[in-house]
């Protein structure tokens, strides 16, 4: 579960030429790791007590934490490939995991961080596995605005063309879903969708978005989407 002085770092890049994706949603990137410089990106690293623990994706369920946080460092970044561009390391606080101790994972910016060498143990499976849309009848939703995917290209003014699919993570609603990152899948049938202007004054920026669900065979339908 996240804590409310847990800080969220999103930062949202919109891929109109490599392809019909938007992305979003790195947090806390690193330095690069292995010595390499001038890369296009660097990898997510925290050190902690001396040692390496590198970022693991696929976080669809809040970790439970302890509370208690931990000093690490953030290592400084060079991903132009000029060293004078590099950037400082960076004392962080890294939370400590109720279920995994310290000295294996952390949590850091709402993503797992894993010691270098070793593995999370199997309890922490749940971590990797969004919940289900299940029951009758409409609900409501608010969550973070992670990222989206359709099959159509995003026009350059964000007019977002249904269908496609929204990555939140929920904040606040049905209980079961708080905590978790879900996909609400977006159709021609979504009324009121989102708009050019949500997207540039909102999504772009890491917003949150307010949606009307239903349950169907395909997951989480959005009957209705407000970012404001």
């Amino acid at each position: 579960m996240r804590t409310s002085g847990l800080p969220i770092l999103v930062r949202v890049a919109v891929a109109v030429a490599a392809g019909p994706v938007l992305l979003g949603g790195l947090a806390g990137c690193g330095g690069g790791g292995g010595g390499e410089t001038g890369s296009a990106s660097c990898a997510a690293i925290v050190v902690y007590d001396g040692h390496t623990y590198l970022g693991h994706g696929g976080i669809r369920r809040d970790p439970e934490v302890t509370g208690r946080s931990l000093p690490a460092v953030l290592p400084g970044c060079d991903d132009t490939g000029g060293p004078s561009e590099a950037e400082r390391d960076e004392h962080v606080r890294v939370e400590e995991l109720a279920d995994v101790a310290p000295g294996t994972a952390v949590l850091f910016d709402g993503s797992v961080y894993v010691r270098d060498g070793r593995d999370l143990p199997e309890a922490t499976r749940g971590w990797f596995r969004a919940p289900r849309c299940g029951g009758a009848g409409t609900f409501e939703v608010t969550g973070d605005w992670l990222g989206v995917t359709g099959p159509r290209r995003p026009r350059f003014d964000g007019d977002l063309r249904p269908p496609y699919r929204l990555e939140v993570h929920v904040t606040s609603g049905p209980t079961r879903y708080v905590g978790a990152t879900i996909m609400l899948r977006a159709t021609r049938s979504t009324v009121p969708a989102l708009t050019p202007s949500d997207v540039r004054t909102s999504l772009w920026r890491g917003g949150q978005v307010t949606a009307s669900v239903r349950c169907t065979d395909r997951g989480f339908e959005a009957l209705a989407l407000d970012a404001g």
